[in-house]
């Protein structure tokens, strides 16, 4: 009696399972342009660089961050100091790890209340094809990436960008598999955090949608 159940439940998952691929098969057309809709060739913009909310990476904005961080290792110097938009691009840039800045071109920071947004064009070419699934058949080259979280000093020299939010070509990733992507995209721990190498020279981080204010001691939560 078991083996014979167990023979229709057999065939009756062939049954399915034929009918799906039939279905599949039959509608292949439209099902192709909805994918080729939804995944093919778009904008690949990003933001424009602003005089305050979108800044990119220069070597005058690197230098004159390096500048300001000096100023809070002095004895008498400020206990915090403003960074603009290039300048917060500038400090992210240098501070990822080569493996992952490699692959991340035209690099944009965008500043918001609270945390940040990374844009650029990444070399899809790093990520393993599974970590995308059946969209990776689908992929450019270079495609948009959009990674957004909070940004805290862990300790003096290690800050961890905490990706929150992951989007690419457009698309929004669901928060179940953020975490994950983060890991395969950005060189994220096992927790969604980014590791950024930054200067020592200060212990807090406070941001906003004009510019980012880095203290030299930790500030208390009020």
């Amino acid at each position: 009696m078991n083996g014979c159940l167990k023979g229709l439940l057999r065939l009756a998952l062939l049954g399915v399972t034929c009918a799906t691929a039939l279905t599949v098969w039959w509608f292949r057309e439209p099902i192709m342009r909805t994918v080729a809709h939804r995944f093919g060739p778009q904008s690949t913009k990003l933001p424009p660089v602003s005089d305050t909310g979108v800044g990119a990476p220069t070597p005058k904005a690197l230098s004159s961050t390096q500048a300001k961080v000096d100023r809070l290792k002095r004895r008498i110097g400020p206990d915090s100091v403003v960074l603009s938009a290039n300048e917060v691009a500038s400090m992210i840039g240098s501070s990822m790890d080569w493996s992952v800045r490699k692959s991340f071109d035209s690099l944009r920071v965008e500043l918001m209340e609270g945390s940040l947004a990374v844009h650029c064009r990444l070399d899809t070419r790093v990520i393993p094809p599974d970590a995308l699934g059946p969209i990776a058949g689908f992929l450019n080259p270079q495609e948009p990436l959009r990674i957004a979280g909070p940004l805290r000093i862990e300790r003096p020299g290690l800050a961890r960008f905490t990706v929150l939010e992951l989007s690419l070509r457009g698309i929004p990733f669901p928060p179940s598999v953020v975490r994950q992507l983060a890991q395969r995209m950005a060189g994220a721990d096992s927790t969604g955090a980014v590791p950024l190498r930054v200067s020592p020279g200060f212990a807090d981080v406070k941001i906003h949608p004009t510019a980012v204010i880095l203290y030299r001691v930790k500030r208390s939560e009020l």
